[in-house]
């Protein structure tokens, strides 16, 4: 026995009932809405509707008459008209304007099929343009994911909306909030999103009543204070109330504070949006011209943009990140060869205003020295002092209380040398120290304040790179000394794995350089400009590594060639904060002598 289908049958039975309920011919129930009536067939309805079924098969009639009319109440007659037109030909005429009252009515009827095809007709058509309008049918139907996903329109296409004066009129409360509570918005300012909120809340003087609601969702520490001052005297704040005149004030008031020092970043001082960013720092040119420049590149480093300046011209310096915060520290201003004028101030630059901030400097002088964070502490190891000679100090910085002190004594007086952090424990390799390169690798356990002699590299090296990606540590590049004189590049990369304290030597890299910054994200090496000995010059190329494949990547190059420059990770806002050109400023216990007496020589 073989079963066979026809392909056009269902089709030509829709064709059918379709044509009866047009006669109305063989009609046995009737069904109104708003006093409207649509002959139909209970066998239809019951086949089609979970509530059609239930009302005439269980003979079920406190909905109906004794003439077999139902009257459906909270349901129009244009709702129930198209979702009997889809029972009877499988067909759904929908527009943002009739959604609604169809999915009311088949919400109704328990017609699960039409109601599907109105969520998927609202999702399919979201755009720039009927988000808004879309977000208003799914907070009325309570569908949470189409709610999400209009939000994520908005969050799109948030800027057009606040800057069109009907659209942002017409916005609901809470969508205007769920738009400045938002923490990505990408190419708007805060000082932009305040003015939407104020033109906002004085639209209508109803509104006023929600001003504190809304304006605490504004940044308001992350406007300039330039432009803060000049907006609030532009706006009638007579229009405001109370409450509202004095949030303003205050912030205005204590801007300085709230903007300069939070030792660590708060809701209202974090950046909105904010993408991971490759930024280099400082360094020295082809013509030994020291740099205050900062470029900043995407991931995949095919572009370069400045991203600001730095307080002062430097190279062979520090710089790490703490809670998004770019700290800067040592190094020298002036190209001097033999070292004896490094410096042991730091500054610390906000990425969410653009601001710098002089802190607690230094104890010691450094420059061609480490730095590397453990625990929220920085922490840094050797280098250069004030008279040129190398240290063996390591001191730590604590941010909260804008404090140095010394932290414990490293093994040896050295310079030149890489360092990294894995695990929460410092490593230190190579290095020059007693007139020669070292292959010594230390690691530094903080909370023990001791150092330990791990097993060496197999290459001695110093002016090379050392990073933490995967399970380990790799450490590349830089030169050796051959003999008493004669400089000479170190090719090969080794791989260290602290679990076994063992060293493997790598696929030797692209490239044969000394002096160029590394920096880490997640599974991926950023190695920038370097000098190169045989040719006596400066580059300016840019290789990636991918540590879990072992392949090297050229990426475009950088503005300029550069030595002895530093980089990192940092978030970075989408959207220029800087505003007017900002001065550093100096912590208020900080501006009398911010140099320890026993170093200050000059």
């Amino acid at each position: 026995m073989e079963s066979l289908r026809s392909d056009t049958y269902p089709e030509k039975l829709l064709e059918g009932i379709s044509w009866l309920r047009a006669q109305k011919a063989l009609c046995d129930v009737t069904l109104e809405a708003e006093g409207v009536c649509f002959p139909a067939h209970k066998i239809i309805l019951a086949s089609a509707s979970n509530y059609c079924k239930i009302l005439f098969v269980g003979n079920v009639t406190r909905m109906g008459s004794v003439d077999g009319s139902i009257c459906l109440n909270a349901v129009s007659a244009a709702g129930l008209r198209n979702v009997l037109s889809f029972i009877y030909s499988n067909k759904l005429d929908l527009s943002l304007q009739n959604t609604e009252e169809t999915f009311r009515a088949a919400e109704a009827l328990l017609v699960g099929e039409v109601i599907k095809l109105c969520f998927r007709f609202l999702e399919g058509c979201l755009s720039g343009e009927n988000c808004m309008d879309v977000l208003h049918i799914a907070k009325k139907l309570g569908s949470m994911e189409l709610r999400q996903k209009a939000m994520c329109y908005i969050g799109q296409h948030y800027k057009q909306l606040l800057a069109t004066p009907q659209r942002l009129k017409d916005l609901d409360r809470g969508t205007l909030c769920e738009i400045l509570d938002r923490t990505s918005t990408e190419g708007s300012s805060e000082l932009e999103l305040l003015r939407a909120a104020v033109s906002w809340l004085q639209h209508d003087s109803t509104r006023l009543k929600y001003a504190g609601d809304i304006l605490k969702r504004i940044r308001l520490p992350l406007i300039p204070f330039w432009d803060l001052q000049r907006y609030i005297k532009e706006i009638s704040l007579t229009r405001l109330d109370l409450g509202c005149c004095r949030l303003l004030q205050d912030t205005l008031t204590h801007h300085p504070q709230l903007s300069a020092w939070p030792p660590w970043q708060t809701r209202n001082t974090a950046a909105r949006s904010a993408s991971t960013t490759l930024l280099i720092t400082g360094g020295r040119t082809t013509d030994n011209r020291v740099c205050s420049e900062m470029w900043a590149a995407e991931q995949g480093c095919g572009t370069w943009r400045k991203a600001g300046d730095l307080c002062m011209p430097v190279y062979n310096h520090c710089v790490v990140v703490i809670n998004d915060f770019l700290f800067v520290m040592g190094g020298q201003s002036t190209f001097d060869p033999t070292g004896k004028q490094p410096s042991n101030k730091v500054f610390r630059f906000n990425p969410c205003n653009a601001s710098w901030l002089q802190v607690a400097s230094m104890l010691q002088r450094r420059t061609r020295f480490h730095a590397d964070v453990l625990s929220d502490h920085i922490f840094v190891v050797g280098g250069g002092t004030l008279l040129g000679t190398l240290t063996h100090t390591v001191e730590s910085y604590q941010p909260a209380a804008n404090k140095w002190e010394f932290a414990a004594p490293f093994p040896i007086p050295i310079a030149d040398h890489a360092g990294t952090t894995h695990k929460g424990i410092l490593y230190i390799s190579g290095g020059f120290s007693g007139g020669r390169t070292l292959p010594d690798t230390f690691s530094f356990l903080p909370h023990l304040r001791r150092w330990a002699h791990n097993h060496a590299m197999t290459f001695p090296r110093c002016n090379h790179g050392m990073a933490a990606a995967k399970d380990g540590i790799f450490c590349i590049g830089g030169r050796t000394l051959k003999g008493m004189e004669q400089w000479i590049h170190v090719n090969e990369t080794e791989y260290y794995c602290p679990v076994s304290d063992q060293w493997t030597t790598l696929t030797p890299s692209p490239f044969s350089r000394c002096q160029f910054s590394i920096t880490a994200h997640e599974s991926m090496l950023y190695l920038t400009g370097g000098g190169l000995l045989q040719h006596m010059r400066k580059d300016d190329s840019v290789f990636l590594y991918d540590t879990k494949g072992q392949v090297w990547k050229k990426a475009s190059s950088l503005p300029q060639a550069l030595v002895d420059h530093a980089s990192c990770i940092i978030k970075l806002p989408q959207v220029n904060t800087a505003g007017e050109p900002r001065r550093c400023r100096v912590l208020p216990h900080q501006q009398k002598g911010e140099t320890n007496p026993q170093f200050d020589r000059r």
